[in-house]
């Protein structure tokens, strides 16, 4: 059973990286307009 768990854990994992890439490219973004409007 524990073989399985971590086979399960492996795939979670693979299976988040993508959309916490994609929050930290949005963060980002919101990052440097907020940056951009605050030297103006």
């Amino acid at each position: 059973m524990a073989g399985g768990a971590q086979d399960n854990d492996d795939e979670i994992t693979g299976i988040n990286v993508t959309p916490l890439v994609d929050v930290v490219l949005v963060l980002l973004i919101i990052f440097m307009v907020t940056a951009n409007f605050i030297v103006r």
